[in-house]
């Protein structure tokens, strides 16, 4: 069965332009692809990883496809070998970087391949190359177009609500990404105003609600009220609509940075004007803490049924290293992304 497929290129060492020029050609001269359309070169910084890198070229390539995403990614490792890449480390400057981005339909993977890729939601250097040849294609699992996800990521403040593994990883997911870039966090749930009783009837009594210093630019400790917010819930689908963030949250306008909540506030529905309110995460990250054994993807982990919102997929096997990669999403929601080309002819 034929399949619209969407792949991303990138490059930042050597010949970038060269480089990316002969995959692109090389991806063509596939027998299984058929009818390719590149975007424009897309020039970015580099995000994450070791620092004194040189910037990214950037593109995709939209193409229709009877073969499987597993084989389309075989190929496309074997053009990034024989282009001279060398895969030493995240995040690290390349030859020539090829991803699978969506393929049709197709939700799920196996191993070394997700579909779609997990975190090209968050990708301003994906999205808006994709806009120029494949702002009609949808991501299966929530029916947005592309061109409508670049938008919605554009909108508001980058932010990201985590979801899944456990609360005290999240919580101290939050507290990093704080004390080491400054990101407003909110790691308890806002809690409706307690009560108390005057005379025989209850009356509405103030409560300040939870503040971390990095959120509120409090020196107060949250005492109580942080136990009484933490969520006990493993579960991320459990906590689906049990918080709440207004434009003002733990003190801190939503619109005045990157932040980042341990829990998942309400969202609205997708068809609703809504999204694109400071007050709506972006995405959310959707995280799974894992080993060697138990490493993604397995698809009944990885793809729950019911899809209420964009999202970011993230394993955890370091902590450092998910910090890390939850600040790139956030710079990547924002990341310069400067054409270079006035069209796709530049293979």
């Amino acid at each position: 069965m034929k399949s619209q497929c969407l792949i991303s290129f990138g490059s930042n060492l050597g010949d970038r332009h060269a480089l990316i020029a002969e995959a692109a050609k090389a991806v063509a001269s596939l027998s299984m692809v058929n009818g390719l359309q590149a975007s424009r070169l897309f020039e970015t910084p580099p995000i994450g990883g070791p620092s004194g890198q040189e910037p990214f070229l950037n593109a995709v390539a939209a193409f229709d496809t009877e073969a499987s995403a597993r084989a389309i990614l075989d190929c496309l490792q074997v053009i990034e070998t024989d282009l001279g890449r060398q895969r030493r480390q995240r995040w690290g400057a390349r030859a020539i970087d090829l991803d699978v981005v969506l393929h049709g339909e197709l939700v799920g993977g196996g191993t070394g391949l997700i579909v779609p890729h997990p975190r090209y939601t968050a990708r301003q250097f994906v999205l808006q190359p994709a806009c120029d040849v494949a702002a009609h294609y949808r991501d299966p699992r929530f029916g947005w177009t592309l061109e409508r996800l670049a938008k919605h990521i554009d909108q508001g403040t980058p932010s990201l609500a985590l979801v899944g593994g456990d609360q005290t990883i999240r919580e101290e997911l939050c507290a990093r990404l704080a004390s080491q870039f400054g990101v407003s966090i909110f790691a308890a749930k806002p809690f409706a105003e307690r009560m108390k009783v005057v005379g025989n009837a209850p009356a509405r009594v103030s409560h300040e609600r939870f503040k971390t210093p990095q959120a509120a630019g409090s020196d107060q400790a949250a005492g109580s009220d942080q136990a009484a917010g933490a969520d006990q819930a493993a579960g991320a689908e459990a906590e689906e609509g049990m918080g709440q963030i207004d434009s003002v949250i733990c003190g801190v306008k939503a619109s005045e940075g990157p932040w980042v909540s341990a829990f998942l506030p309400c969202l609205p529905q997708l068809t609703s004007p809504e999204t694109g309110s400071v007050s709506v995460p972006r995405l959310v990250a959707r995280m799974q803490s894992t080993t060697d054994k138990t490493r993604w993807p397995a698809p009944h982990q990885m793809w729950p049924s019911g899809w209420r919102w964009p999202e970011y997929r993230l394993e955890i096997d370091d902590l450092d290293w998910a910090v890390s990669e939850l600040a790139s999403a956030l710079s990547s929601m924002r990341c310069p992304v400067e054409p270079v080309t006035t069209d796709g002819a530049w293979w």
